[in-house]
């Protein structure tokens, strides 16, 4: 009878551990497939930034050409072009190391850490080219719209530059805080991920975290600088335009 009541409680126990391994194997495959689905959105965000910078990159090509002989105009679609060249080449740099901290390859966990940090310490430089993007477009759009409206850039009076310098803070604005909304909510998840996991990548995770950001503070500020110049560079430019222009 002992060894009867032994048996059956030894079954129990095997049935329990199979069980258990097999809910831990099915709850990192879901959580797998939900860090994926971040990473395909995170990497969309950034792919659909790169075509815009290089439609506005185009766009002040054309400018150039249909512009040609006005100096102003040329001067702006010189200064946006130059300031465009290196900012896509980041943004697409930006785009592989996302791309190397999302690898496929990695353990889910591993991934997990890795996107995580990703997203706390670089993704505010990308989400400053990103934001910085709407100025490029908004300028090579309105230069296109005149041309084919006027011939040429009409004078702008004091009304005129105020709506569009507002059109322009607030396009950029917006732009910052719709795209950190949507980052915050993915890192959100990538932690509760984590948690979910039962691991202890989360306390190394904010460690390495703390460290990186002490690291990169200087070429936040730098980029940040740069996109503050390229600003008043174009709209001090563009407001010349809007009054010599003809």
């Amino acid at each position: 009878m002992n060894d009867k009541k032994l048996k059956d409680m030894w079954n129990k126990a095997e049935t329990l551990m199979e069980a258990s391994a097999y809910e831990s194997s099915s709850i990192e495959q879901f959580i797998s497939g939900r860090s994926n689905d971040t990473t395909q959105k995170i990497r969309n965000m950034i792919i659909f930034d790169l075509v815009l910078k290089a439609l506005a990159l185009c766009a002040l090509a054309i400018d150039f050409v249909l512009y040609f002989g006005t100096t102003n105009v040329m001067s702006v679609t010189v200064a946006g072009v130059a300031i465009l060249i290196p900012l896509i080449f980041m943004q697409y740099k930006l785009l592989n190391r996302f791309s190397e901290a999302a690898d496929n390859g990695q353990t889910t966990r591993n991934k997990l850490a890795s996107m995580l940090t990703y997203l706390k310490t670089k993704f505010f430089t990308t989400l400053l080219s990103v934001s910085g993007t709407y100025l490029f477009v908004f300028i090579a759009g309105s230069l296109l719209y005149f041309y084919a409206a006027y011939g040429y850039v009409r004078p702008l009076d004091g009304v005129d530059f105020v709506v569009f310098l507002t059109f322009i803070i607030l396009g950029i604005v917006l732009n910052f805080v719709v795209n950190h909304g949507q980052v915050k909510y993915h890192i959100k998840h990538l932690e509760i991920c984590l948690n979910d996991l039962n691991d202890q990548n989360l306390k190394l995770v904010s460690e390495n975290i703390e460290l990186q950001r002490k690291r990169d503070r200087a070429n936040k500020l730098l980029l940040a600088l740069v996109l503050v110049l390229g600003i008043l560079l174009l709209i001090i430019v563009f407001k010349n335009i809007g009054f010599i222009a003809k």
